[in-house]
C-alpha cells in the first residue's frame, strides 16, 4: 500500500524541487557554483581593501577634508553601483529574497558553523 506525504511534506518538497531549479538556472545562466564563489571572493577583498583604507583615512583624520580624497576613491570605485541600485537597473539577489530572510539565513548558518567550530 502506497503512502502519501501529508501536505507539509509536500509542500517541503515542492519548496525543495523549486530551490535545485532556481540553482541550475543559475548555473546554466550565470555561472557554476565555483565562479559564483569567486566572485564572492572578488567582491569580499575589493569591499576589505577600500574599507581599510577608509578606516585608516578616519583614524589617522584631523578634519573631514582629510578624508575626502579616501572616501572619493571609495566613489570612483563602487559608487555607481549604489546609483544603479537606485535608479533600478541593478539588484542584488538579497533583495530579491528580502532582507529578513537573507539575515535569517546569516545568522542560521553563522551559528552553525560557530557551535561546529567551538571547542
Amino acid at each position: 500500500m502506497d503512502q502519501f506525504p501529508t501536505p507539509e511534506a509536500h509542500q517541503a518538497m515542492l519548496a525543495s524541487l523549486e530551490k535545485q531549479v532556481k540553482r541550475g538556472q543559475i548555473t546554466q545562466r550565470v555561472g557554476d557554483s565555483e565562479s559564483l564563489l569567486g566572485t564572492t571572493s572578488d567582491t569580499a577583498h575589493l569591499l576589505l581593501v577600500e574599507l581599510s583604507k577608509l578606516v585608516s583615512a578616519i583614524a589617522s583624520a584631523s578634519t573631514l577634508e582629510d578624508i575626502k580624497p579616501t572616501a572619493q576613491g571609495c566613489v570612483d570605485l563602487i559608487g555607481t553601483i549604489g546609483e544603479q541600485v537606485d535608479s533600478g537597473t541593478l539588484y542584488f539577489p538579497y533583495q530579491q529574497k528580502g532582507t529578513e530572510v537573507v539575515l535569517s539565513e546569516i545568522q542560521s548558518r553563522a551559528k552553525g558553523v560557530s557551535e561546529i567550530l567551538a571547542p
